[in-house]
């Protein structure tokens, strides 16, 4: 099933509750939906279409955390495709509803994306810290953008020495 069959079937599983959906390229394909419908559309991705979660990205915008699960599908019917399912937790409660809740697999990396960005993921049946020490201050998230690095007890900058001309062949 070519791309722009893979649309047709997202527009015809989800409907209404997609707000934009695009093809920046081949075999991929953004999906964005409002917070209080991302479960049904990745309980439809994951159970219905055989979507594999491989992760969630986080991204510290102007309006609120863009969240992004990155689903892989592989199907007979299908041709291979990721999409990527987009929802935002907005500011200033940063608050969404949990994939987690779903299905375990979005359980660790949501997890993560609350103690590096402040989301809460309202029903998420796990929300015990993963990363961050039990002491850590409450209300620093160090990915966020207003996450004040340079202030925080403890934390001394490197020196980092630009990389030797001959380095960048690694590249």
């Amino acid at each position: 099933m070519a791309d722009r069959a893979m649309i047709d079937v997202l527009k015809e599983k989800l409907g209404s509750i997609i707000n934009d959906i695009s093809q920046p390229r081949k075999r991929r394909i953004y999906l964005s939906v409002d917070r209080e419908n991302v479960q049904e559309a990745a309980r439809v991705i994951f159970y219905d279409l055989g979507g594999r979660l491989c992760t969630a990205s986080g991204i510290d915008t102007m309006p609120g955390v863009e969240i992004i699960y990155h689903f892989f599908i592989e199907h007979p019917d299908y041709e291979k495709i990721m999409v990527n399912l987009k929802t935002l937790a907005p500011k200033p409660d940063l608050i969404t509803k949990s994939v987690g809740a779903v299905f375990k697999a979005a359980e660790w990396i949501e997890r993560e994306i609350t103690e590096m960005f402040g989301v809460t993921f309202e029903g998420h049946p796990d929300p015990r810290k993963l990363l961050l020490a039990d002491d850590w201050p409450e209300g620093l998230y160090p990915l966020r953008s207003d996450y004040p690095q340079k202030d925080v007890e403890g934390f001394e900058p490197q020196d980092v020495d630009e990389p030797h001309p001959d380095a960048t062949h690694l590249l």
